[in-house]
């Protein structure tokens, strides 16, 4: 590729677009892609592996069509990632392996101490957690539930 110094430099790079550039460039978005993982330079890679096959097998495609086609193809297939795929790619539901709190939704938990106005304490393993009764009392020693999480107070009932 010889730059010519009269001519528009911008131009001469488009022009100068094959198929084996455009791979080039897929490929180098594919890497920045693993670096971020945010799966959004994933389908602009996808978009530029395409143009480059294609311009491999229909050489006689300009660069205005390939550039047209990258754009196309960029914002095609950004907006079906977006709205198809990256849900699919990220899991249905949310995992609580790292909110111990939310984790212990559900989980049987026995009362240390007698509860006052509703407030009171309960062993979960070798931790004790402050806890509150919405409905109901319960005496140390009494088997509850925990119903909910607020901040860092275990919502419990008891178990029927």
């Amino acid at each position: 590729m010889i730059m010519n110094s009269d001519g528009n430099v911008i131009v001469q790079l488009l022009e100068s677009m094959d198929g084996a550039k455009w791979l080039i460039l897929g490929v180098v978005l594919l890497v920045f892609e693993v670096l971020t993982g945010t799966t959004y330079i994933l389908w602009v890679a996808a978009a530029a592996l395409i143009v480059g096959v294609l311009a491999f097998f229909i050489p006689v495609i300009g660069w205005p069509v390939q550039f047209l086609l990258f754009f196309v193809l960029s914002v095609g297939l950004l907006i079906a990632g977006h709205k198809y795929f990256r849900p699919n790619m990220m899991g249905q539901e949310d995992s609580d392996l790292n909110d111990r709190a939310k984790s212990m939704v559900g989980m049987r938990v026995k009362a240390i101490a007698d509860f006052e106005t509703g407030q009171g304490r309960v062993q979960v393993g070798d931790t004790q957690w402050r806890a509150a009764m919405d409905t109901g009392t319960a005496k140390a020693g009494d088997e509850l539930r925990v119903s909910s999480v607020k901040g860092t107070t275990l919502m419990v009932e008891a178990l029927t």
